[in-house]
């Protein structure tokens, strides 16, 4: 991946913009890596593979930006990362066929 400091970028953002129509390219600000350009072919190819088929779905209708969806498909990730840690370490609940039997008798209990 090519690489290019802040302040290249800044000074040379057009020579950037056509950089990644080629490939991506990686900015760094004191020797760290902190932010890479990607043309929007290069996402719409990631989001192909990376987005649920429903936020797919919500891009094709207009009803959601691509950047939007991948956004939204990061943030579901985590999410479900965050409660797949919980129920590893006894915190969560497993929604499984006894949690949603006992859910019904709790419902059914309460309309009786």
């Amino acid at each position: 991946m090519k690489t290019m400091t802040a302040v290249e970028a800044k000074n040379a953002f057009g020579q950037l913009l056509e950089a990644t129509l080629r490939a991506p390219v990686a900015i760094t600000k004191n020797r760290r890596e902190v932010a890479a350009m990607f043309s929007m072919e290069d996402v719409r190819v990631l989001a192909d593979s990376f987005l649920a088929d429903p936020l797919k779905a919500d891009v094709a209708a207009g009803k959601l930006g691509l950047l939007d969806a991948l956004m939204r498909q990061i943030d579901l990730n985590q999410r479900l990362e965050a409660g797949r840690k919980a129920i590893a370490e006894g915190d969560g609940t497993v929604a499984d066929a006894t949690y949603f039997a006992s859910l019904r008798d709790r419902a059914l209990r309460r309309v009786s």
